[in-house]
């Protein structure tokens, strides 16, 4: 049985196994479609490690040794990260918080094993600048973060598409998706206390000519369609310019009926309170990610490379050796 499970044939099947159970991965929407992948490798990693007992292959190339060592590790990894993995989305508005609350986050996908572990995570988006070349194209973002290190107080730290804030393995990524948020102030009538907040419009400009939305006024019953009218050019296209809050602007809201069109200070009556627009803001978008592996991948990789190397460099020179010598006897008067 051991000789069967060391043997070529039983590499063959375990890498048949192995390309089947990757298409029923990624074509399948399966519960448990990782372990198609899983059970295979381990058969492979069993399959070697029985094969160096038994039949003492590359006991005598200690680099081919290392070698896949360092691509069973991977695997392992491989299967650690998915099982651990972390991903989601984030949006905050200019001065908004985030206080380690999942509820704050969007499109969450994590592995089976992952514990959540940002509950103690607190910073603010203090706001960003983007410039863009003529033709309307982005360059490079720079968003300003207000991190609070418990201990250590507040510091500010800049990051931006491939600047990640990294928090306990949590990388924060500024993304593309970032827009206007007007900021409102709701007065319920009475002795209630005011509410002040932001709404996000569609990201901006890749949403350039449907900056509207509908959204309820918290603490009330009123649905109100909302919609920026930019009144001076934001996007030239002939230079380049920096994403910017239009000073000229307009707000539309339409309730009941009745359509307004509001502008800093202005403020509109609504049954059981007011609403004041207050100014026009900015949000930022952020990609969440978290896979701990990935050093170690790294790492792993790099080892299993350069053994690889050092296997072919001792390959190639006693190749190399055994040609001078063939052609040193193949002369006429040597003798072997």
């Amino acid at each position: 049985m051991i000789a069967a499970l060391a043997s070529n044939r039983f590499t063959l099947l375990a890498l048949i196994l192995l390309a089947l159970g990757i298409v029923i991965y990624y074509q399948f929407s399966l519960p448990g479609r990782l372990w198609f992948i899983v059970f295979p490798s381990l058969l492979l990693v069993m399959n070697f490690l029985l094969a160096v007992v038994t039949r003492g292959i590359l006991r005598q190339n200690w680099p081919l040794m290392v070698f896949h060592f360092a691509l069973i590790l991977l695997v392992t990894l491989v299967f650690l990260g998915q099982m651990s993995y972390f991903q989601g989305t984030l949006e905050l508005a200019e001065n908004e918080v985030f206080s380690g609350d999942q509820r704050q986050l969007d499109n969450v996908r994590h592995g089976p094993w992952h514990r959540y572990a940002l509950d103690e995570a607190r910073f603010s988006n203090l706001g960003f600048r983007i410039n863009y070349h003529s033709g309307v194209k982005r360059d490079r973002t720079v968003n300003r973060i207000a991190l609070d290190s418990g201990d250590a107080g507040r510091r500010i730290v800049e990051i931006g598409d491939h600047v990640p804030l990294v928090i306990d393995h949590y990388r924060f990524y500024t993304s593309h998706n970032k827009g206007y948020a007007p900021v409102f102030e709701w007065r319920p009538t009475g002795s209630g206390e005011a509410l002040t907040g932001s709404i996000h419009l569609p990201a901006y400009p890749i949403n350039e000519y449907r900056q509207a939305l509908e959204w309820q006024v918290p603490g009330s019953g009123h649905r109100l369609w909302t919609m920026l009218k930019i009144d001076e050019n934001v996007l030239p296209e002939d230079r380049s310019f920096e994403f910017q809050v239009p000073r000229q602007h307009r707000i539309v809201v339409r309730h009941d009926g009745r359509r307004y069109e509001m502008i800093p200070g202005d403020s509109i009556d609504l049954e059981g309170g007011v609403l004041r627009y207050k100014e026009l803001s900015t949000w930022m978008g952020y990609k969440i990610d978290y896979d701990w592996t990935r050093p170690w991948l790294l790492a792993t990789a790099i080892i299993g490379l350069m053994a690889l190397f050092v296997h072919y460099i001792f390959k190639f020179s006693l190749l190399g050796s055994q040609r001078s010598r063939g052609k040193l006897l193949s002369r006429p008067g040597v003798r072997a």
